[in-house]
């Protein structure tokens, strides 16, 4: 099927995706949701028309390096699975622009990310993740950062320096401040703090003008800030 654009094998309970998917050389779209692939052949690179490449709940444990052919590609899906890192190579992706690694098994965030300067939202929720590099702070497009259900302890200062962020996600890590920075995402209307440690909240909260959901639940804070009655935009509290 070789001038095959588009293929979805969605909940079909596959194992193995065979070599010679690397013959569709036509392929812009490879859904393989929902299935039990444990590894890819490495000539999935040769599928350089691809631009959204998704395998959502597999048993991945690691992505060949031959996905820096992939120069199509803007949307990669990896969420649940097994992967504890990404190769190098994921940095010669520079049209990427979604890339979801929820429910993994990540300790860190790859240095590689940092690179990928298109980037408009990174999902990283349900890992292991203790820190947020500082590479991070150079992703100037996104708009969607979630942290959401890790171990992260500190919300660095250069968080600040995401002005196109419209949604962040950092429920039920382990914070207990946030930085004055914060203030600076004036483009902010999401902000998911839930189950943290968090004892008060900074004044420059207030600066956050478009912020329509600010969720504090499960945290230990006894008092809100009187700035805050300037958040005219809050529908969800």
């Amino acid at each position: 099927l070789l001038a095959l654009t588009e293929l979805s094998l969605i909940d079909c309970q596959l194992t193995d995706v065979p070599a010679a998917i690397g013959h569709l050389s036509q392929l812009t779209l490879l859904n393989l949701n929902k299935n039990q692939i444990t590894e890819l052949p490495e000539s999935i690179g040769h599928l350089t028309q691809l631009k959204a490449l998704c395998l959502v709940g597999n048993q991945l444990k690691q992505i060949p390096d031959s996905i820096a052919q992939l120069t199509q590609l803007t949307e990669l899906l990896l969420g649940r699975n097994q992967l504890t890192t990404l190769p190098d190579s994921i940095a010669q992706l520079k049209k990427l622009s979604v890339l979801s690694l929820w429910k993994n098994q990540f300790k860190q965030i790859p240095q590689s990310i940092g690179q990928l300067a298109q980037l408009t939202e990174l999902y990283f929720g349900w890992n292991k993740i203790t820190e947020i590099p500082g590479f991070i702070g150079g992703l100037h497009q996104l708009t969607e950062l979630s942290l959401g259900s890790n171990k992260i302890t500190e919300l660095p200062n250069y968080i600040g320096d995401l002005k196109q962020l419209s949604e962040l996600s950092l429920w039920q890590n382990q914070l207990t401040e946030l930085p004055e920075s914060i203030g600076n995402l004036s483009q902010l209307a999401y902000l998911m703090l839930s189950d943290n440690q968090l004892a008060e909240l900074p004044l420059s909260l207030a600066n956050l003008t478009r912020l329509n959901n600010l969720s504090l639940t499960g945290n230990i804070i006894k008092a809100l800030p009187n700035e805050l009655s300037h958040l005219q935009a809050i529908a969800e509290f």
